[in-house]
């Protein structure tokens, strides 16, 4: 498979995503939890927030996906191997690390608030989880990344 294939290919994930991403929090969970809200009458005052949480955890996943699109970008050109790739998919990990840590406080100040259901709490601690172990693939694909572009540069200034 050619590196612009590739780089095609990484472009249409991170598009199929962030539709994912925007279906998810523009109707779906508007959606479930207006529906849960008018079932539930005793948790109806939690839908606004818990609206208003998602869309901002979701921002830091978009900045996310931007970096990914400029990493597709480096794959399609033949340049996957660089310092400026590198520091692409660190900021990408960072910016999970980010969204996971808004993610857990935010569920443990709505589960104190008595705005969360213990289930919910519980069960964002293995989105959370997940989270963590995304954002450590990236760190330490960002790692190996660096060190490529190092021996990369050095190969090519021996020749």
């Amino acid at each position: 498979m050619s590196a612009k294939l590739l780089g095609v290919w990484v472009r249409f994930a991170v598009i199929c995503m962030l539709l994912c991403g925007v279906a998810v929090c523009a109707w779906l969970l508007p959606e479930y939890g207006s529906s849960l809200a008018s079932k539930y009458p005793e948790f109806a005052h939690a839908y606004v927030p818990w609206l208003v949480f998602i869309w901002v955890t979701f921002v830091p996943c978009v900045g996310v996906l931007a970096l990914g699109w400029k990493v597709a970008g480096a794959i399609a050109k033949d340049e996957a191997f660089t310092l400026k790739v590198a520091k692409w998919i660190k900021t990408a990990a960072m910016l999970i690390f980010v969204a996971v840590g808004i993610f857990f406080a935010g569920n443990i100040l709505f589960f104190f608030l008595n705005l969360s259901h213990p289930s919910i709490a519980l069960a964002s601690l293995f989105a959370d989880i997940i989270g963590i172990a995304i954002a450590i693939v990236a760190a330490t694909l960002a790692r190996y990344v660096t060190k490529a572009a190092v021996l990369q540069e050095e190969a090519e200034g021996t020749i």
